[in-house]
């Protein structure tokens, strides 16, 4: 463990931005072997790097997963570090990279952005918090919400309770 302090939450969005896969994929990802686990353990061996949280605690902020079940991923990820030299030079930078940007104090804009808290408190008193949320709150949720519904720019999986709908063919009017 470490004096240092990253939030959670930022090391799931640093590993989900070198890993191209989005904060809802790897915490929610299936519990095979694939690239999604490879990056949720990558998260919790960085997490034990830079943040004081228990190992349960960790397993509570990743979707409930129990103690053991981090520790075994944490234990993989090093595995993986003494077998791949890539690997462990990737692992490597974004560690120094998240320390970095710690000791620059470059990190504390994101611990103040909290999106879920955010929604909590002004659901809880809508009429007095709406006109008080700051911008960096707002930009917070909207990335939250990006992450978990996507962005819109992919249409909608098709129903296969609802008939495929046929084409409608214009017929000419009378005059």
């Amino acid at each position: 463990m470490s004096e240092r302090y990253v939030p959670f939450d930022t090391i799931v969005h640093a590993v989900a931005a070198v890993g191209g896969r989005s904060r809802f994929e790897i915490m929610s990802g299936d519990r095979g072997n694939s690239d999604r686990t490879r990056l949720r353990h990558l998260a919790w061996w960085l997490a034990r790097k830079l943040t004081p949280l228990s190992l349960e605690a960790i397993g509570q902020a990743s979707r409930g997963r129990d103690h053991t079940t981090v520790l075994n991923g944490v234990r993989a990820i090093e595995t993986l570090r003494e077998k791949s030299e890539t690997f462990r030079q990737e692992s490597d930078a974004l560690l120094g990279t998240l320390i970095a940007l710690e000791r620059q104090g470059m990190l504390q804009l994101a611990a103040i952005a909290d999106p879920l808290a955010t929604a909590r408190r002004i659901l809880a008193a809508p009429e007095r918090e709406a006109v008080r949320v700051p911008v960096i709150d707002i930009v917070a949720m909207a990335r939250l919400l990006v992450e978990t519904f996507g962005d819109g720019t992919e249409p909608p999986p098709d129903d296969p309770s609802e008939p495929a709908s046929a084409t409608v063919q214009e017929t000419p009017h009378a005059a």
